[in-house]
């Protein structure tokens, strides 16, 4: 069993104790390796591994937010190819399954009549059933009753998933 020390005493009294003996020194030597690991894959030093990887979560979240506003533009352009097709049913282009809840109320502020969007991702049909008359609720609870659906929303949108075939879930809206 190793041996505790005091190393320095800090201001206030607080005393730092420094364990030794074999396992203190397999955990440094451990820690280190992780380290010399994490510099690497920073392409740093190990010393300046703390500043790098802070400057690449600050990246990272600036990368994140110009997603964000990049997904928010390519979702407002196809809201208003919805809007001018004029058509109730509208295959929409989705990269996650979260696109089609930014995408929906962006169409029903200038839908004027019931409309489903509708996108296949990872073998689901996804959709959003929007309802200017507040019967989007209703349409959802039809579809459950038809099977596998999982979704909410508020009376006017609802999105969801599904495997049901697009035919069975278009039929909803009529």
């Amino acid at each position: 069993m190793g041996q505790k020390r005091p190393l320095l005493y800090l201001p206030g009294g607080t005393k730092v104790l420094i364990a030794t003996g074999l396992a203190a020194t397999a955990r440094l030597k451990a820690a280190h390796q992780q380290l010399k690991e994490v510099a690497t894959a920073l392409s740093t030093t190990p010393e300046e591994a703390v500043a790098a990887a802070s400057d690449l979560l600050a990246k990272n979240k600036a990368l994140k937010k110009q997603l964000k506003a990049a997904t928010k533009a390519l979702m407002a352009q196809q809201a208003a190819q919805v809007l001018a097709s004029g058509q109730q049913v509208n295959e929409v282009h989705i990269e996650s399954a979260g696109d089609i809840s930014v995408l929906a109320p962006l169409v029903l502020k200038g839908a004027s009549e019931e409309t489903l969007l509708w996108a296949k991702l990872n073998g689901r049909l996804y959709f959003a059933l929007i309802s200017p008359a507040g019967q989007a609720c209703d349409c959802l609870a039809r579809l459950q009753a038809l099977g596998e659906v999982q979704g909410g929303g508020s009376p006017k949108v609802v999105t969801g998933n599904t495997t049901l075939p697009l035919e069975r879930v278009a039929e909803t809206i009529n």
